[in-house]
């Protein structure tokens, strides 16, 4: 659960001027929230008289004697699955300590997917949603002439990207050779997605990455499959 304002907290907690209404969560203890807040035990038990510092109750709430956190002056962000503060201040320019500071009601050890945090600077430009997938082509009919493939591409409104690559009819490497990859190249940057053998389907192989790909790559962006390329395909193709 995450920290609670509202009108009815307020009623209940009337010598809670000021403060910052908590809710309690599996784990906590007065010492941990007393650090999340930069307060003291000492400070809590007096600002709620009738708690028992030994028996905290998941989802009791208790009055935090200091102000909540300021408002987000950047933009609100929801948590989404395998996010960390790390991977969210990567993609957004900022540091975990700037996450820490602009949240202080979170505790950045235990997200929960659809949580609202603040990250404080200028929301990106917006990006259109888009699920597409393009076809990959032969580039070495000598050496793989049924080979064929495809590859799935699903962009949400972050412009994180979901990268799929499927390819068939590959022949089996030589010993000691170079297995099979997906390069997604654009002017200025690559990926490289490992492809693995599908089980059970003889000749089948295939990889997946998930990237924050930049807005030329949908334009000026290519996949190909190596050793060779014996497939390939241009990104702007993707419908």
């Amino acid at each position: 659960m995450s920290m609670v304002y509202d009108d009815l907290y307020a009623l209940q907690f009337p010598n809670c001027p000021g403060g910052t209404i908590y809710v309690v969560r599996a784990g906590d203890t007065l010492f941990l929230i007393a650090q999340r807040f930069g307060t003291t035990v000492n400070a809590l038990i007096a600002a709620n008289p009738g708690i028992n510092p030994n028996n905290l109750l998941i989802g009791q709430a208790i009055c935090i004697p200091v102000p909540g956190p300021v408002p987000c002056t950047g933009f609100i962000y929801t948590i989404q699955p395998g996010d960390t503060f790390f991977l969210i201040g990567q993609r957004f320019g900022v540091s975990v300590a700037a996450l820490i500071a602009a949240n202080p009601g979170v505790d950045p050890n235990r997200l929960v997917v659809g949580q609202r945090i603040c990250v404080p600077q200028v929301a990106p430009p917006p990006v259109t949603p888009r699920t597409c997938s393009v076809t990959l082509l032969s580039r070495a009919p000598l050496i793989a002439p049924a080979a064929g493939g495809a590859m799935w591409l699903r962009t949400d409104q972050f412009g994180t990207t979901q990268l799929l690559v499927a390819a068939a009819n590959l022949p089996e490497p030589a010993i000691g050779a170079e297995p099979y990859r997906a390069l997604v190249s654009w002017p200025g940057g690559t990926v490289n997605i490992p492809l693995t053998p599908a089980t059970g389907m003889q000749g089948v192989w295939v990889g997946t990455v998930t990237v924050s790909l930049p807005q030329v790559a949908f334009t000026s962006g290519a996949v190909d499959v190596f050793p060779g390329p014996v497939l390939g395909a241009f990104i702007r193709d993707c419908n």
